[in-house]
């Protein structure tokens, strides 16, 4: 157990900044080397042994689960509700992850549609390296190579935390807050190289994006779309052409299930202490 513990250390401190995972919680940690242990443990915690794991796996409410150094699922992984998800390398499925409570320091690359899905709230994405998905911009439904798909995609979940992530080079946006997220933050990420948006916020509000490194995204940085009172602070911007962008239509169209962002004008929206870096700003409110 001492030396998977040292070398998780290694991997974390390649996937997101050390220090987040505290070994502590895995004291007493059953360790798996098979997806059906770790189901059966419950809402225990277990530590996977190295190795790929081929498939679509659904993790237990309540659990937490660690991964080795090498761990690699091959396919997908759907957190439980509230659960942890730590450590892991997640290539190759539909969906990378979706996650429904904190996941942390995975590796999650080239996913045909998305790499990490949200949809509930209260989750956090923490210190993730999200890179290479949506490459081929496949499929396409309603005639959108970007519909719910790109390095992070999430649909209505109130107090969403998306922190310390890396989100590089992938199909569409770096992350996609769309259709009815509240309260969320977006904080001290790296988002570059994403073939439209680096953040993009669609009919969402009360959003806030701060500190984060936004650079050399296609079609703009920061995109706002019909959401109200989202602040955009303390960003650095450069090689965009379109640091941020707000743009509305007369009518706002929330999907049925989303939460009515009220008021739904665009006032209260905001940009301050940007270092825009030759980006532009386009239709601030």
């Amino acid at each position: 157990m001492t030396s998977l513990l040292a070398t998780m250390t290694s991997v974390q401190a390649k996937v997101g900044p050390a220090g987040q995972e505290r070994t502590g919680a895995l004291a007493g940690a059953q360790v798996v080397s098979s997806v059906k242990e770790a189901i059966a443990a419950g809402s225990g915690t277990v530590l996977f042994k190295s190795g790929t794991y081929s498939g679509r796996f659904t993790q237990p409410a309540g659990s937490s689960w660690y991964a080795s150094p090498g761990t690699h699922i091959r396919g997908g992984l759907v957190s439980g509700q509230g659960s942890m998800l730590s450590g892991f390398e997640v290539s190759g499925g539909r969906v990378g992850v979706v996650c429904r409570g904190v996941c942390q320091n995975l590796d999650v690359h080239h996913n045909s549609q998305s790499g990490i899905h949200v949809g509930s709230d209260g989750v956090k994405l923490l210190n993730n390296y999200v890179h290479e998905n949506n490459l081929d911009l496949n499929p396409v439904i309603r005639g959108n190579p970007c519909w719910s798909s790109g390095g992070v995609h999430m649909v209505v979940g109130n107090n969403v935390v998306v922190e310390g992530n890396r989100l590089i080079n992938n199909g569409c946006d770096g992350v996609h807050a769309d259709i009815g997220m509240r309260f969320g933050s977006f904080r001290n990420n790296v988002s570059e190289r994403n073939t439209r948006f680096g953040v993009f916020i669609e009919t969402s509000c009360d959003q806030l994006v701060e500190g984060n490194t936004i650079r050399n995204n296609s079609n703009a940085g920061v995109y706002i779309g019909n959401s109200p009172r989202v602040r955009v602070t303390n960003n650095t911007f450069g090689g965009n052409g379109v640091g941020i962008q707000w743009k509305d239509r007369p009518v706002r169209n929330y999907a049925p299930g989303a939460v009515d962002c009220s008021p739904k004008n665009k006032s209260g929206g905001s940009q301050s202490g940007n270092a825009l870096n030759g980006d532009s700003v386009i239709n601030q409110p």
